[in-house]
């Protein structure tokens, strides 16, 4: 009797969740065919927007845009250019928008999208290893360079130590096992080709003047965020990666309940500090891409930067949590 009535509940559990599963599949299937049928009858509206709520389709930014002119626009101590974009709406505010600095460690997203690229084609798998040579030993920024040469690593291990600590030297193993050709396409589907010529024209050895704006730059965040260049599945493996890294410059003025995926970047020679990436305040995403720069060549103070980026991130959070 206790194995028929235990047969009866496991027979019974079952039919429940079949039943749960179908409905669920009825409402996505009958809410998914609605929203075609909308887009459908709107034919000249974006299909998008029926995806955003209209409490967070946000246009109007313009008190924001005025106050991120008013104190950064111009100033004796450091040359800012800055790019935020609404996500949902693609309203954007730009400061010094023609103002090009360099990019520092920012520029090893673009290679290590190259390289996840190899993943996602085929060519490679995240499991494969990588040889350390000489060559690629760099002491700027990062601790591998201290490795014996001959060191192999993963693939994964690679992008994460390039993304996450930022290491020049796990840089440089991506860039030596890529070609030209594959990073090009990078660039090229960004728009970016300009760049490209700027790096043939550049006699071999001599550094390549990679300078650009913090709009031009955020085109990589928004292929990523967009899965333009790479699909879904890597898309996302790649932003997941970038959640871990530090959280400084934009981070410190996010709560820390906030994810925010983004990069870091920082040229000391040229008194360059850098972050860009994308705020995920629930739905109302936003990017953002700030790069400042101190004038006349006076070294950064312990705590300048800082101060400027956290003030400025706050400013820009509180505006788009507390739109109506």
């Amino acid at each position: 009797m206790d194995f028929l009535k235990r047969k009866k509940n496991i027979i019974a559990l079952v039919l429940i969740a079949v039943v749960s599963i179908c409905n669920v599949a009825w409402m996505y299937q009958n809410g998914t065919s609605a929203k075609y049928e909308i887009a459908s009858k709107y034919e000249f509206l974006n299909p998008a927007a029926m995806l955003v709520d209209k409490h967070d389709s946000i246009v109007n930014f313009q008190s924001l845009r005025e106050s991120l002119q008013k104190k950064y626009e111009t100033r004796d101590d450091f040359l800012i250019s800055l790019y935020f974009e609404y996500l949902p709406t693609g309203s954007n505010v730009s400061i010094n928008k023609d103002e090009e600095i360099w990019p520092a460690s920012l520029i090893k997203i673009p290679v290590a999208m190259a390289a996840m690229k190899k993943v996602s084609d085929g060519k490679w798998k995240l499991s494969n290893e990588l040889v350390i040579l000489d060559e690629d030993k760099d002491s700027d920024f990062g601790t591998m360079y201290q490795l014996p040469t001959g060191t192999t690593m993963t693939v994964e291990t690679l992008l994460k130590k390039s993304l996450v600590d930022s290491d020049n030297t796990a840089h440089f193993v991506l860039l030596r096992n890529l070609d030209g050709g594959e990073i090009e396409d990078v660039y090229v589907h960004l728009g970016l080709d300009d760049i490209i010529d700027v790096i043939k024209k550049t006699p071999q050895g001599a550094e390549v003047d990679n300078r650009m704006t913090a709009k031009r730059y955020s085109v990589f965040f928004r292929s990523l965020y967009n899965a333009t260049f790479l699909d879904f599945e890597h898309s996302q493996f790649f932003m997941n990666i970038l959640k871990e890294a530090p959280k400084e410059y934009v981070s410190l003025g996010i709560p820390d309940s906030v994810k925010f995926v983004h990069k870091t970047g920082i040229r000391t020679g040229d008194n360059v500090r850098a972050d860009a990436g994308i705020v995920y305040i629930p739905n109302r995403p936003y990017l953002l891409t700030v790069m400042l720069q101190k004038k006349n060549h006076i070294p950064v103070e312990d705590g300048e930067v800082e101060k400027i980026f956290e003030e400025m991130s706050k400013e820009i959070y509180e505006y788009v949590a507390q739109a109506e």
